[in-house]
């Protein structure tokens, strides 16, 4: 473990301290984390949430897809077919509290994402193809989000109680948050391994444009 190491995960963890600030003051999700979200407030959280979330675990299998193709970095691709499995339950999750909230899962899946979570797909899908482990920096910015408010926002909404059946309808929130406090220790672990610089680059950049468009995912909410 080099000390550029070092350097690289720790400008990750820096930016993504920043991002964490600024959806604080987001007026959805800042309601969320506060616990102060009314009913349609949270169902709107949930179905941006359902958008993106869905696709974790397709996009870590195709990054672990385009670097078994090109060949390289085969303890990165065991990694990553194992986080593949983690990710299975969180969009059930999103769709049970949903449910618990009256909302009707069979439209919200036939629903067009919003553009920004298209976006993001995208860019990681593109990424991927190449070959690139470049994804593992939206993967963890996703995962420092829900490590630092996840938690914080389930207990929030539980304490204040202003959304009828509130209890039945954080699955994900608590699940969320509780799963990827070990998730990002893990990748940071795992992103200190990576040595060759034009894949860190991609980390770096996959990461700052997931800054940039996660706010955007709840912006017609």
């Amino acid at each position: 473990m080099d000390d550029a190491g070092h350097a690289f995960v720790y400008a990750l963890e820096h930016d993504s301290l920043a991002l964490v600030s600024a959806i604080d003051r987001h007026p959805l999700i800042g309601d969320v984390i506060r616990g102060e979200a009314c009913t349609d407030g949270y169902r709107a959280f949930l179905r941006s949430s359902y958008h993106y979330v869905r696709w974790s675990g397709p996009l870590l299998a195709e990054t672990a897809a385009g670097l078994r193709r090109e060949g390289r970095a085969p303890w990165l691709v065991e990694v990553l077919d194992s986080k593949t499995k983690e990710e299975a339950p969180h969009d059930r999750w999103v769709l049970d509290d949903l449910a618990a909230c009256g909302e009707n899962v069979e439209l919200l899946k036939a629903t067009t994402p919003p553009r920004a979570v298209s976006a993001y797909v995208e860019w990681s899908r593109s990424l991927a193809q190449s070959g690139s482990p470049g994804y593992l920096g939206a993967a963890y910015t996703l995962e420092f989000i829900s490590a630092r408010r996840a938690g914080m926002a389930a207990k929030n909404l539980r304490v204040r109680a202003g959304i009828p059946g509130i209890d039945r309808a954080l699955s994900f929130l608590e699940g969320h948050g509780d799963a990827d406090i070990g998730h990002i220790a893990a990748l940071h672990d795992l992103l200190i391994r990576i040595d060759h610089q034009e894949d860190r680059e991609a980390i770096s950049l996959s990461a700052a444009v997931m800054r940039k468009l996660y706010p955007l995912f709840f912006a017609c909410a």
